[in-house]
């Protein structure tokens, strides 16, 4: 058995789908060393995820990558209802799928290989690859402070099974492997991202319990190339028939997902009791499902991609890391149904959360507790996620289209990723006076647009905090031609910059805008005091969606700042007070 040189890397993330790459990306990008394993091969079939929310979208925009994956993608603008009316099923009023504000009023329904191949090549872009058809074998469990992580990986056979399992047994501590490896890697790593599924074997490696509940709930998924009668396949239908719920969601090249309901009584089990179902009948029980559930409508399947059954788990891991060295994220810590499309969110979400965090940690920006806000955000996220979707299950068990829809809209907030709102030590509640009643600390920044002051250039406000793992502090003093905001805006900067260390969070983590509220044709961008004098900086709000009357920017102006991750850490009102407040948050971080 081959034994290769050990491998020395910041970041080991195991696991290649949505949050494990994008994991991989956000580090990269940061100039953080990664390697990222999967145990799957380069042709193996999958399924999972089928959609991208609003609030990824915005996202993907800020890594720069929303225009790769829009032009491979679906958006889906309408949603529609369909009850059981006699022999068939009745059509409701139709409605828009995103209802809420958001940058994207849509969502996109793309296929995980089309997520994931956007965002691997990106990653190839700079210097990386996934190493496939590779599992971990052994973690060292005495996880020092002080020293990297000891990690062996194993090679797997073509023969290995889709979990790309590998055969072992527990000895003094150590894993023994069957014959299905023909040879082995040793990592050491600063960090570890388990990345690995629901069934993640880092998480049970470290033995993490999940807690919640596995349920009856039973479904098929199916994604299809099809001919059919039924007028509205390029809408979200949610259609409750008498055989039980269908959903059906477009995506790219005319392609549709389909879910279908069925009862537990329909389940064949094996002889503990879960289901098992070999993959050929439950083709055969999803399609017939589906064609039973739109009649009176007509649909044939002119090619079947992909094709699975399964029950819904509603669980949250105990933990998320292991002494903030190892982390779980995406299904490996939050596991629930797919009705609401959130589980390559929720990834994807996780892993834009962390990445930021390990990549100041490792640049000796911020201290290891800055880790401990991973956890406290993303599995109170996780939380309320298992509450809604219990919520959802039980609308489409027995409940009307029109009530799934409405339920839909009414939390809309939540599962377009929108309203998420973190509470955390990187959040400021100092008391300190409102500088804009519209913002709140702990949500995503929203977009609007403005005007660059030196060449009255278009430019959306979020499209200035781009995920480049700094801090963004936006100012808005007012009118810089009324010497009463000039006058603010000077003894804010001046507070601001007095500190000798100052200078170094201000050049290097923190990336500062101006955004004035003066007519364009009378300001000039270096009215503003010295440390704010970059042309490429400074800003005026634009008409007709003012960014001082959207955000309720107070008379006496505003200072709003920003993580790494586009979420709004302080927003107060401009004065020397909260310029303290920051300077202190930024020594304490």
């Amino acid at each position: 058995m081959a034994v290769n040189a050990p491998f020395y890397t910041d970041v080991l993330i195991i696991g290649a789908g949505p949050g494990g790459l994008m994991a991989a990306h956000a580090l990269a990008k940061l100039g953080i060393g990664v390697k990222i394993i999967d145990r799957r091969g380069p042709n193996d079939k999958y399924g999972n995820a089928d959609g991208l929310m609003s609030r990824t979208l915005e996202i993907w925009q800020s890594y720069g990558l929303f225009d790769r994956i829009a032009s491979r993608a679906c958006p889906v603008h309408l949603m529609i209802g369909y009850e059981q009316s006699g022999d068939g099923i009745s059509r409701s009023v139709p409605t828009t799928n995103v209802v809420v504000p958001a940058r994207y009023q849509y969502d996109f329904g793309v296929a995980p290989e089309i997520i994931e191949e956007v965002l691997r090549r990106s990653m190839e872009e700079t210097g990386h690859r996934v190493s496939q058809r590779l599992s971990p074998a052994y973690i060292d469990r005495a996880v020092c402070r002080d020293e990297p992580i000891k990690v062996i990986l194993r090679r797997l056979s073509l023969e290995s099974n889709i979990n790309g399992e590998v055969k072992s047994v527990l000895s003094n501590g150590h894993r023994e492997f069957g014959p299905d490896t023909d040879d082995s890697e040793i990592i050491f790593a600063r960090y570890v991202i388990g990345a690995d599924g629901a069934h993640s074997w880092v998480r049970r490696h470290f033995d993490i319990p999940m807690e919640g509940d596995q349920t009856e709930y039973f479904w098929g998924a199916a994604d299809v190339a099809v001919t059919t009668t039924f007028p509205d396949f390029r809408a979200k239908c949610v259609i409750q028939a008498a055989t039980g719920a269908v959903i059906l969601i477009p995506r790219e090249d005319d392609k549709i997902r389909i879910y279908v309901q069925f009862d537990p009584s329909e389940a064949a089990r094996d002889e503990s009791g879960r289901i098992s179902i070999p993959s050929d009948a439950a083709t055969s029980m999803v399609l017939d499902k589906a064609k039973i559930g739109l009649r009176p409508y007509e649909i044939s399947f002119t090619h079947v991609f992909w094709c699975t059954v399964f029950t819904v788990s509603q669980m949250v891991a105990a933990k998320y890391s292991v002494d903030n060295r190892i982390f779980i994220l995406g299904d490996a810590c939050h596991t629930h149904s797919p009705k609401a499309g959130q589980g390559a969110n929720a990834a994807i979400g996780d892993a834009h959360n962390l990445a930021w965090k390990i990549a100041h940690v490792l640049r000796g920006w911020a201290k290891s507790s800055l880790l401990d806000t991973y956890e406290i955000e993303r599995r109170r996220y996780a939380q309320d996620l298992i509450a809604f979707d219990k919520i959802i299950a039980e609308a489409l068990d027995g409940g009307t289209a029109a009530d799934y829809q409405s339920l839909l809209h009414q939390q809309n907030m939540f599962t377009s990723g929108i309203g998420i709102r973190y509470s955390s030590s990187l959040i400021i509640d100092a008391g300190l006076p409102k500088g804009a009643a519209h913002l709140e600390a702990g949500y995503r920044l929203p977009p609007v647009g403005l005007n660059r002051l030196a060449d009255w250039r278009p430019q959306e406000l979020q499209d200035l905090a781009p995920s480049d793992g700094t801090f963004k502090l936006f100012l808005f003093p007012g009118n810089i031609l009324c010497e009463s905001d000039a006058s603010r805006l000077e003894l804010f900067c001046a507070a601001l910059s007095s500190p000798p260390a100052a200078t170094e969070w201000l050049g290097t983590r923190v990336r500062i805008y101006t955004i004035l509220d003066s007519e364009k044709e009378k300001a000039m961008w270096n009215n503003v005091p010295l440390i704010l004098r970059d042309w490429k900086r400074v800003f005026v709000a634009a008409s007709p969606e003012n960014a001082y009357t959207k955000f309720g920017i107070s008379r006496e102006g505003a200072v709003v700042l920003v993580r790494p991750d586009g979420h709004v850490s302080l927003a107060s009102m401009l004065s020397t007070s909260a310029a303290a407040e920051i300077m202190t948050f930024f020594e304490n971080i």
